[in-house]
């Protein structure tokens, strides 16, 4: 149990590695997509139509009440995933996300303002780290990458 008293303290380093084992399966099962080209392609093809439909529905989503941006940026992930041009996307707008958190600690008029702009920032670092760590494929090595990937 996790709050016990009697449990030895988990480092952050036995954290990161619990992370990294729990989604190993996710890992293996991309490494043997990848090293298929004909369930590559069918694969590529549906994290295109999921990632664009999330995405879509996030478009439609935002001006409604509800976490509308969160749902684009989402979908965002979901095809940066497969496609270099989407993972360019999301690299901009963390670059972008960071200039806005650092003008909002700049210009805050509290301390708590200024906080909640750190906390921002380290948030967006955090879920494009976790992200990146999830869904990246490590190529075996003296492969490389194919054309158009």
């Amino acid at each position: 149990m996790h709050g016990d008293p009697t449990e030895p303290p988990r480092s952050a380093a036995a954290d990161a590695s619990s992370g990294r084992q729990r989604f190993q399966w996710f890992r293996d099962m991309r490494t043997w997509i990848h090293a298929r080209p004909h369930v590559h392609l069918f694969y590529k093809v549906l994290v295109g139509i999921v990632g664009g439909l999330i995405v879509v529905i996030g478009l439609i989503l935002v001006p409604l009440p509800g976490p509308g941006w969160l749902v684009v940026f989402v979908g965002l992930t979901v095809l940066a995933s497969e496609f270099h041009f989407f993972h360019r996307i999301i690299t901009w707008l963390r670059a972008k996300l960071h200039r806005f958190w650092d003008w909002a600690k700049h210009h805050a008029p509290s301390k708590r303002m200024r906080d909640a702009a750190d906390k921002g920032k380290a948030d967006v670092d955090a879920a494009h780290a976790e992200a990146h760590r999830n869904v990246g494929v490590q190529r075996p090595r003296g492969q490389t990458a194919r054309t158009g990937h």
